[in-house]
């Protein structure tokens, strides 16, 4: 049996990747996160101080130069995984310009985002030459500066120079940022600041979650009673992905930042509890309740200690209680807790276990105000692939857009719960899943 997605899929899921170059091999360098957290979240924009080491201004002036062989690509900004726009600008050097500069110290980049008020943002990057390998000739250097924006329209100045020469060139693009076709949240960016640089780019943990980022969705949300909701995040990967560490960073980049948007509600009051559930070892590695700000210092020390490849004896003995355990945790958590609603709101990835021994059959009450909320995101498995029909050329078969899945073990341990139950694959469609709950929650 299968079960059609939730929603349509109309956009790829953006996450925060390094490009590679598809010609030349490219060397891609991490922006060193120079700037604190807090430098970014202003509303009137910041003022990196590097700038002044160099006329950036006379620069811009004297127009577009192209001293240097590079080239600056800005995509279209997309709905992320944090349901922020996302501006990506992508500066590629030329390696012959490494080998001739060897003698020096190493490039910058100066990138500049203005918005239509004239409020501006900054940031840089550097690239020391003596951490570049001998002959790259045959290469390319990218640097990529990831942002939130909101929608508007922006001017971005991206420099690149020699930091001993000052050669350098400058290039202005004019960017018009659209809002989504359609908003179930039309106030959910207000009084976001129209840019916030990301600096959280050395891998996971912190780029599922993005510590820098601080700023909270507007996302209100009214009942007539009190709701006790609850967060529970599955990190065990299927058994058929061999719980791989690909597999696990996958659905964390989609379950993390869900979580976080989750854990931001505020509904008057109401409390949220989050967790984490380790079903291969069958524990709760992090649970934080009555959140106020998530504690994510503790939350990554899981993720930077876990290492799914082993597994204890103990835990193989005990797998196929995966299910049970699970079963366990959700009807614990709906039980009443005082006067509030139990709300229990669970985000996996695709579920699959073997042999796994059943479970007892609801002893809960019948209680028409508890909430069950299962959301499998995941990332598509088929792409569809946009190939250019010449004429005379057959065309290509038509890929299926949406990719169903059967029920996973988990959907099938939830369901006799009355489970509401929802499927992603793309951050356009989580956004239309997360309205459908908060319009259940809030007629509670």
């Amino acid at each position: 049996m299968s079960r059609p997605l939730t929603g349509t899929r109309n956009i790829r899921r953006f996450s925060l990747r390094l490009e590679a170059a598809t010609v030349r091999t490219c060397f891609v360098l991490t922006l060193i996160p120079f700037l604190s957290a807090s430098a970014f979240a202003g509303l009137a924009g910041f003022h990196d101080p590097e700038f002044e080491k160099y006329p950036l201004g006379a620069w811009m002036t004297a127009g577009t130069q192209t001293h240097l062989r590079w080239r600056v690509e800005i995509p279209t900004p997309e709905l992320s995984t944090h349901q922020r726009l996302m501006m990506r600008i992508i500066t590629r050097v030329d390696g012959r310009e490494i080998e001739k500069r060897r003698a020096g110290k190493g490039f910058l980049t100066l990138m500049q985002v203005q918005d239509s008020a004239g409020h501006a943002w900054q940031n840089h990057a550097e690239l020391d030459f003596k951490n570049i390998h001998q002959n790259v000739n045959q290469s390319d250097f990218t640097f990529t500066h990831f942002a939130f924006v909101l929608p508007g329209d922006y001017t971005v100045t991206v420099a690149v120079c020699d930091t001993v020469t000052l050669e350098h060139s400058v290039i202005v693009r004019k960017v018009h940022v659209n809002a989504p076709r359609t908003e179930p949240f039309p106030n959910a960016w207000e009084g976001l600041p129209p840019v916030e640089f990301i600096t959280s780019l050395d891998g996971p943990p912190d780029v599922w979650y993005l510590p820098e980022i601080e700023s909270h969705l507007n996302l209100p949300v009214r009942s007539r009673r009190p709701l006790h909701i609850q967060i529970l995040v599955n990190t065990t990967p299927s058994e058929r992905a061999a719980a791989s560490i690909t597999t696990i960073r996958r659905n964390m980049s989609l379950s993390i930042p869900a979580m976080k948007i989750l854990s931001q509600l505020r509904i008057p009051g109401s409390t949220i509890d989050t967790a984490l559930l380790d079903l291969t070892h069958r524990r709760v590695p992090f649970e934080q309740k009555a959140v106020n700000r998530l504690e994510w210092s503790n939350m990554r020390r899981y993720f930077a200690d876990a290492q799914p490849a082993m597994v204890d004896v103990s835990a193989l003995q005990g797998q196929w209680k995966m299910r049970p355990f699970f079963w366990d945790e959700v009807t614990r958590r709906l039980r009443w807790d005082g006067d509030a609603i139990p709300i229990v709101i669970v985000l996996s990835g695709p579920a699959f276990f073997g042999n796994q021994e059943s479970v007892e059959p609801s002893h809960l009450d019948p209680e028409s105000g508890r909430r069950l909320f299962y959301i499998r995101y995941r990332t598509p498995s088929v792409r569809p692939q946009h190939v250019r029909v010449r004429p005379g050329m057959k065309p290509p078969f038509p890929v299926p857009e949406l990719d169903p899945l059967p029920l996973d073990d988990l959907e099938r341990t939830v369901e006799p719960l009355g489970a509401r139950i929802f499927d992603a694959i793309s951050p356009d469609q989580f956004r239309r899943v997360l309205a459908a709950i908060l319009e259940q929650i809030s007629k509670l």
